[in-house]
């Protein structure tokens, strides 16, 4: 782009010299491999030098440039290659004060490289795509690839250079890197610093457009409210209890997704009042409303809200003689959050706490529901 610079830093015998491509040179692209760009060297002065002397041999080791100079910085015109220069120092008696040691200097052609298409332009999040082949011109060795995310810079990958065929052609790999969902870019930056961006040259999608996953596993529960609930089932804790998920996902976008739910609980909860043992089973069954946030390809956040119907089964023994039995239906609404975890694409194992709160008529039941669940994905 007209105005920016190229830079390349150099160590000067403790001052810091900048090498600037200038605008004539970034904007070349002469396929002519002697094309002559302009090139400004500059380093830090010193306020007591009355003067410099710069001399800049080529790779032969023929001298090009010996020129004396007022100020730290030279204007040159020098063809690509590799050269080899030093700067003398003179002080304000004219005498040489300082003299550097030889420093490599590398001319690089001023080429804007064009990358032109990805293959594969399109990966599933379902996929292991280990290579992509880059196609376009002036593509030089040495080159450096990225890709950003459209909507999030900061997600980005350098790409390792599998082979350069040729400079219309290279194949990348980025191994280490976890695609997300996303549309990327890819940018090119050839070893003379100018480069070139490709949008939206990858799309990374979900082959599926809907999920299905299954479910089951241990559930649990603590009784936690209300009082008379509380002290009609005493223990607390009741640790025979399953729960079961038939979980639909309708909705993907980026790491977002919602699902629809049909969910069962079933658990035992003995408990007790005066004489009597209250032998007790509760059955479930309800809707849920879920929110997933990926946080990379084997984690997942979820959020659970619903409700349904609770059944409960209650049948009395009073000191071994049975008694009455009866059963009830009742509503309830329930929250939860936890996280699952994916070892494949097809199976999963997730951990969850809920909350539950039936209303009866004459009571409120809060439970809490430890789960910890393995299921299955089509």
């Amino acid at each position: 782009m007209a105005g920016d610079r190229l830079r390349t830093w150099f160590r000067l015998s403790g001052a810091l010299v900048l090498l600037l491509g200038s605008q004539a040179g970034l904007q070349a692209q002469d396929s002519d491999e002697n094309a002559v760009v302009g090139q400004t060297l500059t380093w830090e002065g010193n306020e007591d030098a009355l003067s410099y002397e710069l001399v800049i041999d080529d790779a032969s080791g023929k001298e090009i440039v010996h020129q004396s100079l007022e100020t730290a910085t030279v204007n040159l015109q020098l063809k690509p290659g590799t050269y080899r220069f030093k700067v003398l120092v003179y002080n304000v008696l004219g005498q040489r004060e300082a003299e550097t040691f030889w420093h490599d200097l590398t001319v690089f052609r001023a080429e804007i490289p064009e990358p032109k298409t990805v293959t594969p332009d399109r990966l599933y999040l379902e996929d292991r795509v280990l290579h992509f082949k880059v196609q376009g011109t002036l593509l030089l060795e040495g080159a450096r690839y990225k890709l950003y995310r459209q909507d999030k810079p900061e997600v980005s990958a350098t790409a390792e250079v599998v082979s350069h065929l040729s400079n219309q052609e290279v194949v990348l790999s980025f191994r280490d890197f976890e695609f997300s969902y996303g549309d990327y870019d890819l940018t090119v930056q050839n070893p003379g610093g100018l480069k070139h961006t490709l949008k939206n040259a990858l799309l990374v999608r979900y082959e599926k457009p809907i999920d299905v996953h299954f479910s089951v596993g241990y559930a649990p529960v603590f009784v936690l409210w209300d009082d008379w609930y509380r002290s009609t089932w005493d223990r607390g804790f009741y640790s025979l209890g399953t729960d079961a998920r038939l979980n639909v996902v309708f909705w993907k976008k980026g790491e977002y997704q919602l699902g629809a739910e049909l969910e069962s609980d079933f658990w035992e909860q003995p408990g007790g009042i005066s004489a009597a043992t209250i032998n007790t089973q509760y059955l479930t069954g309800g809707v849920n409303l879920v929110y997933s946030y990926l946080l990379n390809k084997q984690w997942r956040l979820n959020i659970r809200l619903g409700g349904g119907l609770m059944s409960g089964f209650f049948s009395f023994d009073y000191q071994g003689t049975p008694g009455s039995s009866w059963n009830s239906v009742d509503p309830y609404i329930s929250a939860s959050g936890g996280l699952s975890y994916f070892f494949t694409k097809f199976w999963f194992v997730e951990a969850d706490v809920g909350m539950v709160n039936g209303f009866a008529n004459q009571y409120m039941a809060g439970l809490v529901q430890p789960m910890l669940l393995t299921g299955v994905s089509f």
